[in-house]
């Protein structure tokens, strides 16, 4: 109010200061409104508020996909939402071999679950027994349970719930039901 006032007397006597037109004080009772943010910037941008960003990573723990999961010779990438064959390219986890085997690929590292025998391992517990165990291929029986760190890091359960050859033909099939978990 005072800087008003001061340009309004500080001005030439003809009411006018450089050719503006003169300022008028503001009566008390008015309020001004507070500066707005343009309507193109996003919500959680506009004044001063904050919002959970969407898309954020999800937690530790945090399943990414569950179902059946049929391995052959053909790696699959685990980290992909839903497991997805790649062929032998960077992005291949984990696939089987010939002996009834499942090898890991691109840095993969599988651990055959021996906890506790009744339930499944947990996200902790995976992650555990991978990081004291983990190897690059296991042996396959018809109860194996395994505990894989994917080449992204994520980890995922695979129970074995078909072996359907007997290991030496091309054309064997493993069937898992799995649980893949974001790490970070």
């Amino acid at each position: 109010m005072i800087t008003a006032l001061a340009s309004l007397f500080g001005s030439s006597g003809d009411g006018k200061a450089n050719g503006a037109p003169p300022v008028v004080p503001a009566s008390s009772a008015a309020t001004s409104a507070p500066a707005s943010t343009p309507p193109s910037a996003p919500p959680s941008k506009r004044a001063g508020t904050s919002e959970p960003e969407h898309g954020s990573p999800p937690s530790a723990g945090t399943e990414l996909w569950r179902g059946s999961l049929l391995l052959g010779h053909e790696p699959k990438d685990l980290d992909a939402g839903h497991p997805v064959a790649v062929g032998y390219a960077d992005e291949g986890d984990v696939y089987t071999l010939p002996g009834n085997e499942i090898e890991g690929w691109n840095g993969t590292v599988i651990s055959l679950w021996s906890g506790r025998r009744t339930g499944l391992p947990s996200y902790e517990e995976c992650s555990s027994t991978v990081d004291a165990e983990g190897t690059t291929k296991q042996r396959l029986t018809k109860t194996t349970v395994l505990c894989v760190r994917t080449s992204a890091g994520n980890i995922a359960r695979l129970k074995l719930t078909e072996l359907d050859s007997d290991g030496i033909g091309s054309d064997n099939r493993t069937m898992f039901d799995t649980v893949i978990w974001k790490t970070s």
